[in-house]
Order: C-alpha cells, then sequence, then structure tokens
C-alpha cells in the first residue's frame, strides 16, 4: 500500500475519533451525567478546523485527486463531488460552532446536537466515498511516478504536522 493511502486512512480514523468523542461527550449531556464542557467542544472542533479543512483536504485535492483527474475519467464525477464537500465543510463546521455559542447562551441543546450529528453524518459519508471509490480507483489508475509524487507530499505534510 502506498503511504500517502496509509496516510489518509490514518488521518480518516483521528477525525472519526475527535467527532465520536464528541457525540458521546455530547450524549453524556444528554443523559445527565456530565456537564457540558464548553472548552473542550471548542478545542475539539479546533483540530477539525486545523487538520481537516486546513491540512488534510487541500492535500488531497492538490495531490490526488489532481493526479487522479489526470488519469481516469472515470473518477471525475466523484472527485467533483468530493471537492465540493471539501469546500462545504468549512462552512457546516461554523454552523456548528454557532449552534454551540447558542447553546452555551440559552442552554438550547437540541438544535446544537442535530447540528452536529448532521456534521458527523457528512463527514462519515464523505469519508465512506474517499476510501470505498476514490482510493481503488486511484490505486488502479496513477503510475508509479504518480504515486511517488503524491506519497512524498503526503509524507511532507506529516512531517511538518509532527505527526
Amino acid at each position: 500500500m502506498h503511504s500517502a493511502i496509509e496516510i489518509i486512512k490514518d488521518e480518516h480514523r483521528s477525525m472519526g475519533a475527535v467527532i465520536k468523542g464528541l457525540q458521546a461527550r455530547l450524549a453524556a449531556v444528554v443523559a445527565g451525567t456530565e456537564e457540558p464542557d464548553y472548552a473542550l467542544f471548542s478545542a475539539m472542533f479546533d483540530y477539525i478546523e486545523a487538520v481537516p479543512d486546513r491540512v488534510h483536504h487541500p492535500k488531497e485535492d492538490d495531490y490526488l485527486f489532481r493526479f487522479l483527474r489526470m488519469r481516469s475519467d472515470e473518477a471525475k464525477g466523484i472527485l467533483d463531488e468530493l471537492e465540493g464537500q471539501h469546500a462545504a465543510c468549512a462552512e457546516l463546521l461554523k454552523a456548528v460552532r454557532k449552534a454551540l455559542a447558542r447553546y452555551r447562551e440559552d442552554g438550547e441543546l437540541a438544535p446544537f446536537r442535530r447540528s452536529l450529528d448532521a456534521y458527523a453524518d457528512f463527514l462519515w459519508d464523505h469519508m465512506r466515498k474517499e476510501e470505498e471509490i476514490v482510493l481503488p480507483l486511484a490505486e488502479e489508475a496513477l503510475t508509479e511516478e504518480d504515486w511517488r509524487a503524491i506519497d512524498t507530499a503526503f509524507e511532507a505534510n506529516r512531517s511538518n504536522a509532527g505527526w
């Protein structure tokens, strides 16, 4: 397996763990077993903003998706969809943060919970499409030279981030 694929899957697992952690903490608040930890929620959203939106998605767009567009007409439709979702992620996260701020101000939990669940569902579906559709297409269509460039970019980004 190419190192870029391993890095993508590792980053997906990390994002998934943060989302599951957010949902678990919120479920505990709903169940009455925990008080809301607004600082923790904000820190988790900061991670989502810093890693997926600023590091992970640009790497995919600039390297994996760009090379795959050159090699596979079949991939163009799903790549258009996923790139559009990358652009939408930041707006969805803003909506979740706004719902958190409203919850903190007025104690209305349901809109925050709905917003977080919608974001989580969106992200799960997005990552599934990348792993089940795009990565197999890439493994089939890309050349070893393509993979060298992609792997180098993903590894450099990981090294620079300290992962």
